[in-house]
């Protein structure tokens, strides 16, 4: 099943240009349509709101002229509350959503726009962390694994069609731990589900921590993307354990994607 609605969302901030730049390689590879919205606060200033606009204007322009069937919407109020609802109104099965500069995944009281986003929007999400501004087209992606997927045959999916939108080559990694024969499951899981879409993989590990041992594998190997899944480690074990993820997510040594399948 290929994504047929495709969702970025647009703010003023330059990085959210480059999440949808992905957002429309994928729409032209798959055939669907595009989606670019954009939400803000009441007394949001002139100026925030004009540079979003021209953000779009120039977003609109080139997904038109790659022959992308493309609409923009833009709305007033609370992105939190008014996204998940678009994306159900709009049919979006994927949303693309730039992290903010000072907004941080796996903050200590989970009350920023991007938790809420986890917890609402229906759909597949996307969650960018932009760090360098022109890379637009990865080559390299890189796909750290743990122990347990549950999510995947929809982030095989997503993976396939990343791959596919810029002619990428992914590596799964893992870290060997005492939970290998688990890791080797996972592994060969996401291995056999690419292998479907007619993508090959290399596979590589890492010792040490999670979260330094990915960074470190990124730049030794010069990836351009990461692709990590959504902690599905509770609070509690995230207070004792941490979190990795949200480690990786706040400074990462390329871009990096955080995927959230869609919600049961």
């Amino acid at each position: 099943m290929r994504y047929q609605v495709v969702l970025a969302v647009i703010n003023q901030h330059s990085g959210s240009t480059v999440c949808a730049r992905y957002a429309i390689a994928m729409a032209a590879s798959s055939s669907a349509e595009l989606v670019l919205y954009s939400a803000h606060a009441e007394g949001t200033p002139e100026t925030v709101l004009r540079h979003s606009e021209q953000h779009i204007d120039h977003l609109f322009s080139v997904a038109f002229g790659l022959g992308i069937a493309v609409r923009r919407i833009s709305e007033t109020g609370m992105l939190a509350r008014l996204l998940p609802k678009r994306a159900a109104a709009e049919g979006a099965q994927l949303v693309y959503y730039p992290l903010l500069p000072d907004e941080r995944y796996g903050a200590a009281l989970q009350q920023q726009t991007v938790h809420h986003l986890l917890n609402r929007v229906p759909c597949d999400l996307s969650i960018m962390r932009i760090m360098h501004m022109g890379k637009l087209h990865p080559h390299h992606i890189l796909v750290p694994l743990g122990r347990t997927i549950r999510d995947g045959e929809q982030r095989v999916r997503f993976l396939a069609a990343l791959a596919k939108s810029f002619h990428a080559q992914i590596t799964l990694f893992h870290r060997p731990d005492r939970g290998q024969n688990d890791v080797r499951q996972a592994v060969e899981q996401v291995r056999a589900g690419l292998a479907r879409h007619q993508l090959q993989v290399v596979e590589r590990s890492g010792s040490g921590s999670i979260s330094k041992a990915i960074a470190l594998d990124a730049i030794s190997h010069h990836s351009d993307l990461i692709v990590v899944g959504a902690s599905e480690r509770s609070a509690l074990r995230r207070l004792f354990f941490g979190n990795p993820a949200g480690d990786l997510l706040q400074t990462p040594p390329c871009n990096t994607i955080l995927f959230r399948a869609a919600l049961p």
